[in-house]
């Protein structure tokens, strides 16, 4: 889960920008503008992060005419990425989800390079025209790279939502696409590697397929998982009563307290008015140094309550998984926006592991 600024909402859909989104920027402004000059590479800059603005909001708002509800798009270094609060209700859901986005890079990529080369034939040159179509020759070659049929790709979820459709089994068909999605990227990532080797490119494309590889890997051990974990709700592994403590309370003194955190594991902490300010699970709490412990207050090894994932008892357990932040992999339980419980990880790790 990616955590960026908020910068605006379209149709109720809010926009994040991470700050490694500037590297797009800065990248398409430099390259563009060694030929074209800084004012117009900046523009093109601009331009090619609105051009994965449209790209994910053809996800999103394709999803919506099929009742998937969006939780956010964020815009950061690799592109954009749309978090989708509910699950498709059917494969052909997921499948015209999937494709929006490669249709809408699609047409981008027609305009640039149709609007460029009528302008030429017209009789109209010059480096802003050069930069249209370029801008459209970039957008058609990532709805092609968007097609490849593997996931975490946008034509892995294409070929997960077919092969649902086909046998009927939603996560068997999530790592159907995932093992593709790990062929792909090992090869995306060997063919750059050469290339490199040999002086032709740098390292994105080596970079982008070992990233496709180990996003098809984790979600590959993420269906396994989810089929364990179908059919049950978040309240289902919900540890109710959750504890609470100051987050100006010394770890030594919490963990002489740790019967207090039951079966849990986690602590929510609120300052001296009571606001809630984060939780703290005891693994955080006994990684702090034996030394320090006593020094040490909750709060300074918390998670940020907006950091962690929230949900509410009656989701889908496993939709509720996907939102969780590897960095804080804390799932938070609310009702009427109050924290009331949250899932513990050894009761995951037992549904999952159990025979």
């Amino acid at each position: 889960m990616l955590h960026g600024t908020r910068i605006l909402t379209i149709r109720g859909i809010p926009v994040h920008a991470h700050w490694s989104a500037l590297a797009i920027i800065v990248l398409v402004s430099i390259n563009i503008g060694e030929a074209a000059g800084p004012a117009l590479g900046i523009i093109a800059g601009f331009a090619f992060l609105v051009s994965v603005l449209l790209h994910e909001l053809a996800h999103a708002l394709t999803a919506m005419r099929f009742g998937i509800e969006t939780e956010r798009i964020t815009l950061w270094g690799l592109g954009g990425l749309a978090a989708f609060r509910t699950e498709a209700p059917s494969a052909r859901a997921e499948g015209w989800t999937a494709a929006a986005g490669p249709i809408m890079s699609g047409l981008l990529g027609a305009v640039g390079m149709g609007g460029a080369s009528i302008l030429r034939v017209t009789g109209v040159h010059g480096v802003a025209v050069g930069t249209l179509f370029w801008l459209g020759l970039v957008n058609a070659a990532l709805a092609a790279f968007n097609l490849l049929p593997g996931a975490p790709l946008d034509g892995g979820r294409i070929v997960a939502a077919w092969r649902w459709a086909r046998h009927g089994d939603r996560y068997r068909a999530r790592a159907e696409a995932a093992q593709a999605g790990i062929v792909i990227g090992a090869g995306v990532a060997a063919a750059g590697a050469f290339l490199a080797v040999r002086g032709i490119g740098g390292v994105m494309v080596p970079l982008t397929g070992v990233f496709i590889a180990v996003n098809a890997a984790t979600e590959r051990h993420a269906s396994h998982a989810a089929a364990r974990l179908a059919g049950l709700a978040v309240g289902d592994l919900t540890w109710f009563g959750i504890a609470r403590a100051d987050a100006a309370t010394p770890v030594a003194t919490m963990l002489w307290e740790r019967q207090r955190l039951g079966d849990a594991g986690v602590v929510a902490l609120n300052d001296a008015s009571g606001n809630l300010l984060g939780v703290v699970t005891e693994e955080r709490m006994r990684r702090v140094p034996d030394d320090r412990k006593s020094s040490t207050r909750l709060e300074d090894v918390m998670i940020p309550i907006g950091s962690v994932a929230r949900c509410a008892p009656e989701e889908s357990l496993v939709f509720a998984l996907s939102r969780v932040n590897p960095v804080a992999p804390v799932l938070t339980v609310w009702k009427q926006n109050r924290l009331v419980g949250v899932v513990p990880t050894e009761w995951l790790r037992q549904r999952i592991t159990r025979p």
